[in-house]
């Protein structure tokens, strides 16, 4: 771990020399920013919610008519569902947490 004292100045070439150690996944989570619009990356998010709803929905089916019986893929499904409508239920709560701080700004 690399760390600065506070009553040095920070060189710019010695961060960028870390973020290009092996292990170090810098950049990786940023390829995808800015690669389309945000109605695009939030119609994805509802389009994944509505699969793994789907999903699910499917297993419950199959599993009622005797088709399917391992539970853990019942089980798993069930919880990405779950996590896919929760992520895009705390997006929704951000972008309309976010629109109502500019509402409010004064021109």
């Amino acid at each position: 771990m690399f760390i600065v004292p506070m009553n040095s100045k920070i060189d710019v070439n010695v961060i960028k020399s870390i973020g290009n150690e092996p292990g170090i996944n810098a950049g990786k989570a940023d390829e995808n920013i800015g690669s389309g619009s945000f109605k695009e990356m939030f119609q994805g998010i509802i389009d994944n919610v509505e699969k793994t709803e789907a999903a699910t929905k499917m297993d419950a089916y199959n599993l009622s008519i005797g088709n399917m019986d391992d539970l853990h893929t019942i089980m798993i499904n069930a919880g990405k569902a779950e996590m896919a409508l929760s992520t895009m239920v705390q997006l929704r709560n951000k972008v309309l947490d976010a629109y109502s701080e500019v509402m409010r700004t004064n021109l």
